[in-house]
């Protein structure tokens, strides 16, 4: 008969086979997963990730994303300068630009050393051409005589056709008193005003006398007559003479109804119209 072994344990044999029994254990577990994880990864039927891929359930717009057209500029098209101001600031139209003035420059006429008349911001300035309201002295002590050359001559403010009339319709062999002659006109005295007459119709001398020049001395013959300043009796009465008084006629005109009218120079120096009829002219 066989002999039975007797095996006891020893405390130290227990705890060995202990840990040994532990690390087999967790050899088992590490193997199961790690067949499972690759039999996962192996799987055909397996539904990818979807982090990796697009969100198939949101629906693509349909309507195409449009992109702005790049355009090369037109170096024509230039805003209009019109369109880019603002109509609050628009410009009154009775508004003056700076620099004009309302109107036409008046004519500066001046003397030596004065301005009688000058446009608003403008300068005064010499010129070689001024015309002349009143004489300077130089003038006054250089004066020349004279006299009209010519019936019916207008005297004017400048030496132009068509400036103001200041005396009109001054009889032939006038006399005068002359200044200066500018641009074809004499600046000169008659009677009390100042003026310009074309130097064509001035003579430089005296006036002929009467018998020189066929005028005719005359007798007021009504008992009171008037010297008119042009030849209509609506006309302005200058002086009233008596019957008897001697007239120097000048001249002969007829007004609108035909009758004659004599332009004389009376005894006083005045001269004007008269009434022919009421002249007896004397006989050479």
């Amino acid at each position: 008969m066989a002999k039975k072994l007797k095996f006891k344990p020893t405390p130290a044999g227990i705890m060995f086979l202990s840990a040994i029994g532990v690390l087999l254990i967790a050899i088992i577990i590490l193997t199961v997963v790690g067949v499972s994880r690759c039999k996962k990864n192996d799987d055909p039927t397996r539904e990818p990730s979807t982090s990796a891929e697009p969100d198939e359930s949101v629906e693509p717009s349909l309507e195409p994303v449009e992109t702005p057209e790049e355009t090369t500029p037109d170096p024509l098209d230039t805003p209009d300068p019109d369109d880019t101001a603002d109509p609050s600031t628009s410009a009154d139209p009775n508004e003056t630009p700076p620099g004009e003035t309302n109107g036409p420059d008046p004519i500066v006429i001046t003397t030596p050393g004065s301005v009688t008349s000058l446009a608003p911001g403008a300068t005064a300035t010499a010129t070689p051409n001024p015309y002349y309201t009143t004489p300077t002295s130089a003038m006054k002590r250089n004066a020349q005589k004279g006299y009209v050359s010519a019936d019916s001559v207008n005297m004017r403010k400048t030496p132009s056709k068509n400036s103001t009339l200041v005396k009109s319709k001054i009889a032939k062999y006038t006399a005068v008193t002359l200044y200066v002659e500018q641009e074809g006109w004499w600046f000169l005295k008659c009677d009390d005003k100042y003026g310009y007459i074309k130097s064509d119709y001035i003579t430089k001398g005296s006036a002929p006398t009467s018998a020189a020049t066929g005028e005719q001395t005359g007798k007021i013959v009504v008992s009171k007559i008037a010297l008119r300043k042009a030849a209509d009796s609506k006309s302005e009465c200058i002086k009233e003479y008596e019957n008897g008084e001697t007239v120097t006629i000048i001249k002969t005109e007829k007004d609108s109804s035909g009758k004659s009218w004599y332009y004389v120079k009376t005894s006083d120096g005045k001269k004007g119209y008269m009434y022919a009829e009421y002249i007896k002219v004397n006989k050479k």
